[in-house]
């Protein structure tokens, strides 16, 4: 892991101990995904404001920027995605992509889908394959069993091509 990538996953790190401090009525109470994403986005702001990350914006469900056009639909393997939540600067061409700090799929623990189809698409946000470019991507689970968000699995880029 570089200084780069070490630094964003301290950012998100300091989001999910605030949220888990602040917004655990959302887990015991069984709140949609959605809710929770749209919550840790909230906190995820507040720690990119607290770093040198602070031009950068936090968006759900953000499906734009693919193939350095802004308004081209992010596909992978001709099918349309969605990432629940990513950090990036919007609108800004860098060299023919989009200049992507972070990636993160959800998954509450009792989802019986589970999360391989999320870490693997995690996997392509975070792979020069793709051409999305996240410097890191994370599987955050929200753990109903102990009423908190926690890391399941960190993606850095180009470390698992695919």
């Amino acid at each position: 892991m570089n200084n780069k990538q070490q630094e964003l996953k301290s950012i998100v790190g300091r989001a999910i101990e605030t949220f888990n401090s602040q917004e655990t009525y959302l887990i015991e109470n069984d709140l949609s995904e959605r809710c929770i994403c749209s919550r840790f986005a909230m906190h995820l702001t507040k720690a990119l404001q607290d770093s040198k990350y602070r031009d950068y914006v936090v968006d759900v469900e953000f499906n734009r920027g693919a193939n350095g056009k802004e308004n081209g639909k992010k596909k992978i393997d001709e099918h349309y995605i969605t990432i629940d939540l990513i950090v990036h600067k919007r609108g800004v061409n860098h060299q023919g992509g989009f200049i992507n700090l972070i990636c993160i799929e959800m998954k509450k623990s009792t989802d019986r889908r589970g999360c391989n189809a999320d870490i693997i698409r995690l996997r392509k946000m975070c792979s020069y394959n793709y051409s999305f470019y996240y410097t890191i991507g994370f599987m955050l689970l929200i753990n109903m069993k102990n009423n908190c968000l926690e890391i399941k699995e960190t993606i850095l880029f180009g470390e698992n091509e695919i």
